[in-house]
C-alpha cells in the first residue's frame, strides 16, 4: 500500500512530536519533514537530533519518506551556484543519516534580468553535480515543479533527461502546474510528462478561477487527481503521497479531509 500523509511545512510553529501525533490522529502513515527543521519547529538536523527525530516517528506510527530541501540554481555567479549546490547537499546528508531516500529540490525561480536560456546550463551543471554526489549518499533528488521560471511538465522532463542521472527525477506538486498559469488539458499534459519519474507527490487540489487558480480540500476541486494516482499504481510507484494544503480555512480539519480522500482512491486504485 502506497502510504499517505502530508509534508511538516503546514504546522511551522508547531514542535515535531505534536505533528506527528496529529498527523497519526489524521490517518496518516508517513511524513515529509521540512529541511529548515530550525525556523520551522525549533530543532535542528544534525548528529545530536537526527535520532531522536527518527524515534519520534517511530513511536507515532509514521515513516520519514522524504526532506524538503530549497536550492536556486537560477545563477549567472559560479560562486552563488556552489552555495546554492552545497545548500541541497547539506539537506542530503541530513537525510541519509536519517535513513530517508529522497529530498525535494528546487530548479530556481525566476529573477530580473536573468532569462532561462542563461541559467539553465548553470542548472544543468548543477544538478549533475548534486545527483553525483547524492547518490553516494543512497539519495534520490526530486524536483518540484515549483515557481515560474521552469514549470512546465516536459520542460522538467527534458531538464532531467539532459542531466542524465539515475537518481534525478521529480516531487510531483499537482497544485503548482495550475498555480502557474496551466489550463485543465496542459496539467493533465504536464502530469503525463513527469509521473514516469516521480519519487515523491506532494497533493494539492483547487478550482480555476478567471485567470487564478484557488486551492481547495483534496477531492472537492478540478485536478484529476483519482486519473493521476491511478496512473501512479498502474506503473508501480511505491512511493509517498502527502497532503500539502495551501488553501483557505482551518489547515488541520482539510489536511485530515483530504488524507481521507487520498486513501479512499487508493483503496480502489489498487
Amino acid at each position: 500500500m502506497i502510504p499517505t500523509g502530508a509534508v511538516s511545512l503546514g504546522w511551522s510553529g508547531t514542535p515535531l512530536p505534536e505533528v506527528f501525533a496529529q498527523l497519526t490522529d489524521m490517518g496518516g502513515t508517513c511524513v515529509e519533514i521540512n529541511g529548515n527543521t530550525e525556523r520551522h519547529h525549533g530543532i535542528r538536523l544534525d548528529a545530536d537530533t537526527i535520532a531522536q527525530v527518527r524515534n519520534w516517528a517511530r513511536d507515532a506510527g509514521l515513516t520519514i519518506n522524504s526532506l524538503s530541501s530549497y536550492c536556486d540554481f537560477a545563477q549567472t555567479d559560479a560562486a552563488a551556484l556552489d552555495t546554492e549546490i552545497e545548500r541541497l547537499l547539506t539537506t542530503c546528508r541530513a537525510a541519509s543519516q536519517m535513513g530517508v531516500s529522497v529530498v525535494r529540490a528546487f530548479t530556481g525561480d525566476v529573477k530580473p534580468g536573468i532569462t532561462l536560456a542563461a541559467v539553465r546550463p548553470n542548472i544543468v551543471a548543477a544538478f549533475r553535480d548534486a545527483s553525483a554526489e547524492s547518490a553516494e549518499l543512497g539519495i534520490s533528488l526530486g524536483i518540484e515543479n515549483h515557481g515560474r521560471l521552469i514549470n512546465d511538465g516536459p520542460a522538467l522532463a527534458t531538464l532531467v533527461d539532459d542531466v542524465g542521472a539515475d537518481n534525478l527525477g521529480f516531487t510531483i506538486d499537482t497544485g503548482n502546474f495550475a498555480w502557474a498559469g496551466h489550463g485543465p488539458q496542459q496539467v493533465r499534459a504536464d502530469f503525463d510528462a513527469v509521473l514516469t519519474r516521480a519519487f515523491n507527490v506532494h497533493i494539492k487540489d483547487g478550482v480555476w478561477d478567471g485567470d487564478g487558480f484557488t486551492f481547495v480540500t483534496a477531492g472537492e476541486g478540478e485536478l484529476p487527481l483519482a486519473w493521476l494516482i491511478g496512473a501512479l499504481v498502474d506503473r508501480g510507484y511505491t512511493g509517498a503521497i502527502c497532503s500539502e494544503y495551501e488553501g483557505a480555512g482551518d489547515f488541520r480539519a482539510c489536511t485530515a479531509a483530504s488524507i481521507d480522500y487520498l486513501n479512499s482512491l487508493l483503496e480502489r486504485a489498487v
